[in-house]
């Protein structure tokens, strides 16, 4: 059995198991999103398509989530309109990210999303139902400019969540993937899908892993017992390190109390779940006394990095700053590289791949590896 193996895996290695790609969540985005989106009592938001009737009804009676697909297919209107075409969601992220720095270019979108909504819908404004109406642009004229970024999160978080293969399925598809891995005495796997299909499938297998959360010494708990916060702790010889953040991570900010008041302090603990409850009624502790510091959390958008320049989260984030550097160390202490489904463009990761020669293997359908080293390219888990 060979030490140390290092794994580098991209949505080329979800998408081999049905799970969607950048030109899928593209689909998604890049059409008429009216009445597309719908928002759920929790403040969660999702995409209508493939949900079953009372899910729909009970995320349609939130007054925003018709005012907010009348947003979003505006942006997507001025995306299009200023790219020539919907390039992939990432570079949509950025453009949002960019173009919401600018007020007057958001109070414009607002406007004009209301405009079509109105046009849509010109009985809101006769007399008679100005009154009963008027819930439904609340959220134009009152414009909470920061929550397009989590809605966001929110409906790319939906699109990863499902797995469309079952597990006897997933079972065959990886078996050349868990038996190689399995041949190492420790694996380090860097991923950057946000998705749950690389833990799906070890479970599936009864494989042990870490991803730096643990409960031990966790300030963060729920029905009084630790919830699994990040402490950057690997304790299974397979280390997962999600880069670029996942569905189940989730950030708890602390607050101070000013008088009467609580403000938002700079101060964060992440914590990971997949468990409804947990995400929304998790509490603060201080965690040698036990004594109760905070008994709420708002946000609740799961924590993943996205956009063309994750770099500036990346350095400014301890999460994602920890788990690059545990990348950086790995690397330069590693000889055996697998990478699957990465197309290599990355910069962030090129600069320290590149920088020595690995015994590698390269599973990419369209990309061969393009640094020094020696390997090969395969195109199936099979070949492995």
């Amino acid at each position: 059995m060979e030490k140390h193996l290092t794994v580098i895996l991209g949505a080329g290695f979800s998408a081999n198991a049905g799970m969607p790609t950048a030109s899928d969540i593209a689909k998604r985005f890049n059409r008429d999103l009216k009445e597309k989106l719908i928002s759920a009592s929790s403040s969660e938001w999702f995409w209508i398509d493939d949900k079953d009737e009372t899910f729909i009804h009970n995320g349609k009676l939130n007054f925003d989530h018709l005012a907010y697909s009348y947003v979003f297919d505006e942006l997507v209107k001025k995306y299009v309109l200023d790219k020539g075409t919907f390039i992939y969601y990432e570079d949509f992220y950025q453009y949002i990210i960019d173009n919401f720095k600018n007020s007057d270019w958001v109070e414009n979108l607002f406007e004009t999303a209301k405009k079509s909504f109105l046009t849509d819908r010109p009985f809101f404004l006769e007399e008679k139902n100005k009154e009963y109406y008027k819930s439904y642009l609340f959220a134009f004229d009152h414009k909470q400019f920061s929550k397009v970024n989590a809605i966001l999160n929110y409906l790319i978080g939906d699109i990863l969540s499902v797995i469309p293969r079952q597990d006897e399925e997933l079972i065959e598809i990886y078996k050349g993937f868990i038996k190689y891995i399995k041949s190492f005495e420790e694996v380090d796997i860097f991923t950057l899908n946000h998705d749950m299909l690389l833990e799906n499938i070890l479970d599936i297998h009864g494989i042990k892993y870490s991803k730096g959360f643990n409960s031990e010494n966790s300030p963060i708990i729920f029905n009084d017992k630790p919830v699994p916060y990040f402490n950057n702790e690997f304790k299974e010889r397979i280390r997962i390190h999600k880069l670029h953040g996942s569905l189940d991570f989730y950030q708890f900010r602390h607050f101070s109390k000013d008088g009467v008041f609580y403000r938002p302090t700079e101060k964060v603990d992440y914590f990971m779940t997949t468990n409804f409850f947990v995400k929304h009624h998790s509490q603060l502790i201080n965690p040698k006394t036990n004594e109760l510091l905070q008994d709420y959390n708002f946000d609740i958008v799961p924590k993943f990095i996205t956009g063309t320049r994750k770099t500036d989260t990346i350095k400014n984030d301890f999460l994602f700053k920890k788990l690059f550097e545990n990348f950086e160390n790995t690397i330069v202490n590693s000889d055996n590289l697998f990478v699957s489904g990465y197309s290599f463009s990355d910069e962030h990761l090129n600069e320290k791949i590149k920088e020595k020669e690995f015994n590698f293997i390269n599973h990419n359908r369209s990309k061969n590896y393009p640094f020094g080293g020696i390997g090969r390219n395969i195109r199936s888990f099979d070949d492995l």
